[in-house]
């Protein structure tokens, strides 16, 4: 009986136990999967650490989703989502490998039961530190619009990126009708928190007249280095025709990183060289420094350029990444004289890209292993497009014959049989047709979509970008369709968003007292 009793008295201390304990929640149905709440980095927050941890929390205290997935891309031209996943109902997630300093990340969170997705919450930005000192400032590398280009306010903004590795205070944004910027400033003027882009249009722009623009990085009231000058052509109804003055007699300085291939068999040289390549002297075979038809651009390399001397101890003065054909343009230079371009394989990104491997044009080379080219004459309306840069890999092609595959031509239809649309510049795409609803991620210019809607006023695309498989809405003016129009769906839009409050500076969720940025009132993005 004393044993029965002992038993019984058991059962009830871990039942109660069991009672006081958190519970796991059941699993929510996929059908009713809620949009989650971004709680940290805080909105624009710069963040004093590379391996920050994502905070969300989800609306249910009933039930929780399986797991969550995580987006995230690196700017300020979102193109490769290194997010991940949480695989539980944890709503706290971080990124695998450090991020880099001096960076604009942006996230979103959507709930996931097995490969189903729940509704994607809003987009967040952060910046990652350290914050630029005053000494360190550099100029900053504008993107958009090109230079002389048309500027249509209700889509497009003055967008650029900053490259030194550090994470600036804020901007200074210069924009007059006049490239010497004497006859007076048009807002915005200065920006208090790091995002690189401003959208303009209140007071609304004077149709077909040619502004002038320029941006600095600053730290507090210390305004670094400005830009080039760029000018553009405001022209929000189309008839401009480019026209409203004369752009700036600005230069330009073009080039490619390409793969120059040269590929050998196993064992003895073989006798001739295998075509592209040449002896290198030590018993073996090197690419030859000669591009040749159908040796391919490697995309994602940072070139850097220096104004003057090749004074690879301080600052560039600019630098931008080649294109998907490894193409890359400095346009809109006013600084007339000598340049020195440079790529340095031994930084990121492009150790990651290059290493291993050597450079075979041109033959300035420091004893670093940075290539190099110095040239002078860049005067107004000068364009120097051959500054270019070769590279071998050391463990490629393997062995044989390089096989090399042209680009494909896109062609009218996707594999669904729905025409195509080709962003033809750097576009967010958006959880509806306006840009009062938030983006879901940003297009970079070039890549290809799948249309499968237009909205009722024939201004905006639903789109799906097979790479991230993300579904969305894109401006038509961001790119030109490939196929027939005529057979595209007329979509309802959702419903239109309600602009939530912004947080104070004394309450923005992040627990983080080493971040010194307010949080303001955003700026309108671009589509």
């Amino acid at each position: 009986m004393i044993k029965k009793f002992a038993v019984l008295f058991l059962l009830v201390i871990i039942m109660v136990n069991l009672t006081g304990c958190n519970l796991p929640l059941p699993t929510c149905p996929t059908e009713s999967l809620q949009e989650v709440t971004l709680l940290s980095p805080a909105q624009v927050s710069v963040v004093d650490t590379l391996t920050p941890t994502l905070e969300w929390s989800y609306p249910s205290t009933e039930c929780a989703p399986a797991g969550y997935a995580i987006t995230m891309w690196g700017g300020p031209v979102m193109t490769e989502n290194i997010g991940g996943g949480t695989g539980n109902p944890s709503t706290g997630w971080g990124p695998g490998s450090p991020l880099e300093p001096g960076k604009q990340y942006r996230w979103n969170v959507a709930p996931i039961n097995g490969t189903t997705l729940g509704p994607v919450s809003d987009t967040f930005i952060f910046f990652t530190g350290p914050v630029c000192t005053a000494a360190s400032l550099v100029p900053p590398v504008m993107l958009e619009p090109a230079d002389g280009a048309s500027f249509n306010e209700a889509t497009d903004l003055l967008w650029w990126d900053y490259t030194a590795g550090c994470t600036p205070t804020g901007y200074q944004v210069d924009v007059a009708t006049d490239s010497s910027f004497a006859s007076g400033l048009y807002p915005p003027g200065i920006t208090d928190v790091p995002l690189t882009r401003v959208m303009l249009g209140d007071p609304p722009l004077v149709e077909c007249e040619t502004y002038y623009w320029r941006v600095a990085a600053r730290n507090g009231a210390t305004v670094g280095p400005f830009s080039p000058t760029r000018s553009f052509v405001a022209d929000t109804t189309g008839t401009c025709a480019g026209g409203g003055g004369t752009p700036p007699g600005s230069a330009s300085i073009s080039g490619i990183v390409w793969h120059d291939v040269c590929a050998i068999p196993d064992g003895p040289l073989p006798d001739p060289l295998s075509a592209g390549c040449v002896e290198d002297g030590a018993g073996s075979a090197r690419a030859n420094g000669i591009r040749e038809e159908g040796e391919p651009g490697i995309a994602g390399v940072q070139v850097d350029l220096y104004y003057g001397d090749c004074d690879f101890a301080g600052a560039s003065d600019a630098s931008v990444l080649t294109d998907a054909n490894g193409q890359y343009l400095f346009d809109g230079l006013t600084a007339f004289g000598n340049y020195c371009a440079a790529v340095n394989p031994g930084l990121s990104p492009n150790a990651s890209i290059l290493i291993p491997g050597e450079w075979t044009y041109p033959d300035t080379i420091t004893p670093d292993g940075v290539a190099f080219q110095s040239f002078g004459g860049i005067e107004p309306d000068v364009h120097v497009d051959i500054i270019d840069f070769g590279w071998d890999y050391q463990l490629l092609p393997v062995a044989g014959e390089p096989t090399i595959v042209p680009s494909a031509v896109p062609s009218a239809v996707s594999a669904s049989g729905n025409p195509q649309f080709e962003l033809t510049k750097n576009a967010f795409c958006r959880k509806g047709p306006g840009i009062n609803f938030s983006d879901l991620t940003a297009i970079p210019s070039g890549d290809i979509v799948e249309v499968r809607g237009v909205s009722a006023d024939a201004q905006w695309y639903f789109v799906f970008w097979s790479k991230f498989k993300a579904e969305c809405w894109v401006a038509i003016s961001t790119g030109k369709l490939i196929g027939d129009a005529s057979n595209i769906p007329v979509l309802d839009s959702p419903p239109t968003p309600v602009p939530s409050a912004v947080p104070s500076t004394n309450n923005n969720n992040n627990n983080n007292n080493n971040n010194p940025t307010p949080v303001p009132t955003l700026t309108p993005v671009k589509p």
